[in-house]
């Protein structure tokens, strides 16, 4: 059996057949070769993935593999692009995408799951009519090779995700688990309903770590800085920094509060206090009309 992936679909497949070569990106890399592939009279483009990886969402397909929310089959693009290059996406169009991601990271989290890239992964079917009217048919989350079972619930010591998305002790590497996801949950509703990407960085021109920037940008308006967070990322090196940048958010008259309450309660800096994804979907803030 070949693990291959599926480029574009979101989803991973295994392949019991041999593939006919139609592309390669790369001659000297046959790791960046392309296929071509058929499956249940479906043709798939498909390019090699490593047997540790074909394991890995063979596991996770185990667990969800019959769950909507996280197997997505079919979609028009990613939910990033989409809020990026489509302005007048209705805003309850953009809370019904939001609300449609917890019930898959709610599940994954009560199996000890957590995501931690999701802000590229959130995939929508979606259409506008003659009438210029926008219709959403169906929002999944998917690419789960990034995925990350928590064994018996401990929590992790690495840097996952993209460095905008990530919560301050993902930042720093250090306690990552569900609650960092909570917290990554809450800065993508802040993009998706706003279309605003505060924590981007100028990459061509920054001058410090981008870590360093995000994360002092995180404590500007989530602050003050709680003990808590503190003790949670455990470490001489990582405390130091997290009150020196403190003091340098605590200096700067320019910065702003955040005054959302329903993504303050996601973003909380103490990761005890963070509410869960069950939690959030009791939020009186879904409380909208469905969109077709």
């Amino acid at each position: 059996m070949r693990g291959t992936r599926e480029i574009g679909g979101g989803r991973r497949v295994a392949v019991r057949r041999q593939v006919a070569l139609i592309y390669c990106s790369h001659p000297k890399k046959p790791e960046l070769d392309i296929h071509l592939a058929t499956s249940a009279n479906q043709f798939f483009v498909l390019n090699p993935v490593s047997r540790s990886v074909l394991d890995h969402l063979l596991e996770f397909n185990k667990e969800f593999g019959d769950n909507p929310y996280l197997r997505p089959h079919v979609f028009t693009t990613d939910v990033f692009s989409l809020v990026k290059n489509y302005s007048p996406l209705p805003l309850d169009a953009r809370k019904t995408i939001l609300r449609e991601v917890c019930p898959g990271l709610r599940d994954m989290h009560a199996r000890n799951w957590v995501h931690l890239g999701m802000l590229d992964n959130v995939f929508a079917n979606w259409h506008i009519d003659r009438r210029g009217q926008f219709h959403l048919h169906k929002v999944a989350l998917g690419d789960f090779d990034v995925a990350l079972k928590l064994e018996d619930g401990k929590l992790f010591n690495h840097r996952i995700g993209n460095v905008m998305w990530r919560s301050p002790e993902g930042q720093l590497g250090k306690g990552v688990g569900k609650h960092s996801e909570v917290f990554s949950f809450g800065l993508l509703c802040f993009y998706v309903t706003t279309g605003v990407e505060w924590l981007h960085p100028d990459f061509e021109t920054l001058e410090a770590v981008p870590v360093l920037v995000t994360l002092y940008k995180l404590l500007s308006p989530f602050g003050p800085l709680p003990h808590a967070l503190v003790k949670h990322v455990k470490g001489a090196k990582s405390e130091e920094l997290l009150k020196a940048l403190w003091e340098a958010v605590a200096e700067d008259e320019t910065n702003e509060t955040f005054d959302t309450p329903s993504v303050f309660r996601m973003t909380n800096l103490d990761p005890v206090k963070r509410v869960s994804m069950s939690e959030i979907m009791a939020d009186p803030y879904w409380n909208l009309e469905d969109v077709d």
